[in-house]
Formats: structure tokens, C-alpha cells, sequence
């Protein structure tokens, strides 16, 4: 794999991240159940991002940035707000 692979994989998450925020400020949506399911698809898809960052046979420099990048979307899909679920 290149590094261009994960660049335009966190390109994606990037928008994906930024239709999930938007629909969670959505009263209707915030309560939605196939919000945290996406959440969750979400967190887990960059968690084995990750992991897949480990057989990049790139520099040190790269994988860093990769890394920091994949960690600050991470970061963003934890704060997306989630309501009670479903009454």
C-alpha cells in the first residue's frame, strides 16, 4: 500500500465525519439508532486503518503524519453527540 491510500481513505472519513456531526445536531437524528451504528462503523474502520498503517512501506515522516491525521478523526467521531436512543 501507498501513502497516497491512506491519505485518500481520511479524505472520506473526513466527509463522512462532517455528515455524521451534521445529523447529530439534528433534534430528530440525535435519538436515531443508525447514528451510533455509523458512529461505531466509523471508529472501528479508522481503528484498522491504523493498523494497516503498520505494513506502510513508507518514511517515518509519513506514517507519522497518517498517524497523527487518523488519531485527530478518532478523536472528532468521540465527540459527535449521541442522544438517549430511541423512546
Amino acid at each position: 500500500m501507498e501513502a497516497t491510500y491512506f491519505r485518500n481513505q481520511l479524505r472520506a472519513y473526513s466527509v463522512v465525519l462532517g455528515v455524521l456531526k451534521a445529523e447529530s445536531e439534528d433534534d430528530f437524528c440525535i435519538n436515531c439508532i443508525g447514528l451510533e451504528g455509523a458512529i461505531t462503523k466509523v471508529e472501528k474502520g479508522l481503528k484498522k486503518l491504523k493498523l494497516e498503517l503498520a505494513n506502510l512501506a513508507a518514511p517515518e515522516e509519513d506514517k507519522k503524519d497518517i498517524a497523527t491525521r487518523i488519531d485527530e478523526l478518532s478523536q472528532q467521531v468521540g465527540n459527535i453527540p449521541l442522544g438517549k436512543g430511541p423512546t
